[in-house]
């Protein structure tokens, strides 16, 4: 075996063991996220601060900032991809907000 053909396989071999790491890419789930929500926000408070007149949340990533807060603040122990869940299912729901 040449340099030039083990040079090319080892660079296929690369190419192919990084792949699943750039297309792993998670698509919010809203459903999941609402279970999330029932399960570690719930116990904070209901859905009425979601619709409440004076609400702090005014745009997309505002959303996104309050979850990750909250998150932390009960120590629900979000996952990237729980959280992504939980805000998808709460914008779909009750935000609207444009991403």
């Amino acid at each position: 075996m040449t340099n030039i053909t083990k040079t090319c396989l080892f660079l296929i071999m690369m190419a192919f063991s990084l792949s699943p790491a750039f297309a792993a890419k998670h698509t919010p789930d809203a459903a999941h996220g609402k279970s999330l929500h029932k399960q570690k926000c719930m116990g904070c408070h209901d859905n009425g601060q979601y619709t409440r007149s004076n609400r702090i949340i005014h745009s997309f990533e505002d959303l996104r900032a309050r979850v990750k807060f909250c998150d932390s603040a009960a120590n629900a122990d979000f996952s990237n991809n729980d959280l992504d869940d939980v805000v998808e299912y709460l914008n779909n729901d009750f935000y609207k907000f444009k991403k």
